[in-house]
């Protein structure tokens, strides 16, 4: 048996960008922006010098799309910076998913419209991202397929956190090469 975890090549980041802004107990237990999807772009870093050479050792920022989305921004092949943090619920918007989300909103949930902990939990991991956003489907080619005003718009979103997002990772590289 063999154990890879996901989040293992985001670890070299500095405390000041894996910390929260939170008292530092919460960062001393485990409260911290871990990345994810850490294999996939460890295998990139690993693979630019043979297929990009010219770019291997630069600021590159890579994506990993499909209903699991982030980005990383990759220095000589080194993670600086993801998208993910503590969860893989941050970030880009995702399949069904939300990316980015201020926390007042998940309060306002609970607080407000007297969501349990498992109905919000449920509706960040199953019924947002573009599945919530469109109402019509959690799949990329489906929603470019459609007609419908609520599929242009989650693309549309989809596709402004994502220049948001590299304008982002293009900030912690100090710059971009690629």
């Amino acid at each position: 048996q063999v154990a890879c975890f996901d989040t293992a090549f985001h670890r070299g980041h500095p405390r000041f960008a894996d910390c929260y802004a939170l008292p530092r107990a919460f960062y001393d237990e485990g409260i911290r922006r871990y990345g994810f999807h850490g294999l996939s772009y460890e295998y990139i870093a690993h693979r630019l010098p043979e297929v990009a050479p010219a770019i291997a050792g630069k600021r590159v920022i890579a994506a990993h799309l499909g209903s699991g989305a982030s980005m990383c921004a990759m220095k000589g092949g080194v993670s600086v910076e993801s998208t993910m943090g503590f969860t893989a619920l941050d970030g880009l918007p995702m399949g069904t998913r939300p990316g980015q989300l201020d926390p007042g909103v998940v309060l306002h949930l609970i607080e407000e419209k007297g969501m349990s902990a498992a109905a919000v939990t449920r509706l960040l991991y199953n019924e947002a991202g573009l599945k919530g956003l469109s109402g019509i489907s959690n799949d990329m080619r489906v929603l470019l397929a459609s007609d419908e005003p609520a599929a242009a718009l989650a693309l549309d979103h989809f596709a402004w956190r994502c220049g948001v997002h590299a304008g982002q990772m293009a900030a912690a590289l100090d710059g971009l090469d690629a």
